[in-house]
């Protein structure tokens, strides 16, 4: 059968009105959430390169064989996968740690380690549950690859508080918790593999009913029983390190509360105890953690906003063995925590609204270039206009200063609250640039 006029990929009417509201899980960011979500994100790579943290670009495209290396069956099934021109099966990357495992053991492969790497991108998933409804987020990160124990990972801890306020959020809340103090558990316990996976789903989801149900059905000791129904409640401040020493008998736990308990220290020396949760019922839902892992939380969001932990075995699927912890930020979250919080971010707004009529177009221009060289953000109009007419252009762009040329040796200088005053556009451009008013 031949497909209609239009073929397979275009309207058969070309008159047909597109759909304007975009594709349903991907979104347009408007100019204030846009501003607001790109000085996050510029606030955030100045705090990690004021640590050592050097950017690094990968690309939003992946080879599956790079991912198949890096991820597990779960997280290769969230992936957009395509087949590109040369027949090769590529992904969309669903996040950018395995990316930079790669660059790390191919191009970095004879850089000395440790190395400080940073990143700014966005990350898709068919499954819109997994960002909040959406199938695409942006996300900002820092990797420390070939540092391990607990220096290295109170480090990257840090550096996520700090992250944190870098963006204006000044309420926060640092979840700290250890993969192994879970990996020991479920060696101890004798349990079908599937059984296991199920039961480590159904903690990261902390769907406590569909736990109960599952150990119902199992062979388990009261004693391990009450165990694991009792792991997602090990919550608290270095107490529960104690509480939950008494609970364990596996060295694999032991050691991780033992872990645990000297990161806590050092993040003490850090600066941000008072900010610091443990979680020992803390799992993530990526396979290759392995050691230390955080989330940090703002004021009276239920969701993370920063994410991260110890991921030892990665790089060594890569060939080239190392160590590593890392961590990202949820830049949508964070612009929405800021948008919602009761004094949103002042943004920067323009220095300058230059209107002119008649022959001050040539003032205005010149005036525009003298202030930007000033790093000032100035506005020149495409039309001539009225006194009344640039007045109400003015108020519409939103500018702190409004700059009238009206021939080339006479300009109008209005400013918010003040009159309007005539002068030289050279007398304007310095008082403007000196921050008179």
């Amino acid at each position: 059968m031949w497909p209609r006029p239009g073929g397979f990929f275009t309207s058969a009417n070309p008159s047909a009105t597109p759909q304007l509201g975009g594709v349903p899980g991907f979104r347009d960011l408007l100019p204030l959430e846009a501003e607001i979500l790109r000085e996050a994100q510029e606030s955030l790579l100045g705090e990690m390169r004021r640590w050592g943290y050097r950017h690094v670009i990968t690309p939003l495209v992946e080879s599956m064989d790079v991912l198949d290396v890096g991820l597990g069956i779960e997280q290769r099934r969230r992936l957009f996968k395509f087949t590109d021109g040369r027949g090769d099966v590529v992904a969309l990357v669903g996040e950018r740690t395995v990316p930079v495992a790669r660059l790390v053991a191919g191009k970095l492969r004879a850089a000395a380690l440790p190395l400080r790497l940073c990143y700014a991108g966005p990350v898709l998933s068919t499954d819109e549950g997994r960002f909040q409804q959406r199938r695409e987020t942006y996300q900002v990160g820092a990797e420390l690859v070939g540092a391990s124990g607990p220096v290295a990972d109170a480090e990257v801890i840090a550096l996520a508080a700090r992250c944190m306020e870098a963006t204006g959020i000044r309420r926060y809340q640092i979840d700290v918790g250890h993969a192994e103090f879970f990996q020991g558990i479920m060696d101890a316990v004798k349990l079908p593999d599937d059984v296991k996976a199920a039961v480590r789903s159904a903690l990261a989801a902390r769907d406590f009913v569909a736990l109960e149900s599952l150990l119902e059905d199992t062979p388990l000791k009261s004693a391990e029983h009450e165990l694991l129904l009792r792991f997602p409640a090990l919550r608290g401040g270095a107490e529960i390190l104690d509480a939950a020493g008494g609970l364990v008998r596996n060295r694999r736990s032991e050691a991780a509360l033992a872990e645990l308990a000297r990161v806590r220290e050092l993040l003490v020396a850090h600066g941000i105890g008072e900010v610091v949760n443990l979680d020992l019922g803390a799992i993530r839902d990526f396979d290759y953690y392995t050691g230390v892992i955080f989330e940090g939380y703002g004021p009276d969001f239920g969701r993370p906003v920063a994410q991260g932990g110890r991921y030892d075995g990665l790089l060594e699927r890569f060939g080239r063995p190392a160590p590593a912890t890392g961590f990202m930020v949820q830049l949508d979250l964070v612009s929405e925590m800021l948008t919602r919080a009761p004094r949103p971010p002042a943004l920067p707004r323009l220095d300058a609204a230059l209107a002119w009529s008649g022959p001050g177009l040539s003032t205005a221009l010149r005036l525009g270039s003298t202030l930007r060289l000033f790093g000032m953000r100035a506005v020149v109009d495409t039309e001539a206009r009225s006194t009344s007419e640039a007045n109400a252009w003015w108020h519409a762009v939103g500018a702190a200063n409004l700059v009238h040329c009206l021939s080339d040796s006479v300009v109008a200088w209005s400013a918010t609250g003040q009159r309007t005053r005539r002068l030289p556009p050279e007398q304007v451009a310095a008082r403007l640039a000196g921050g008179v008013s």
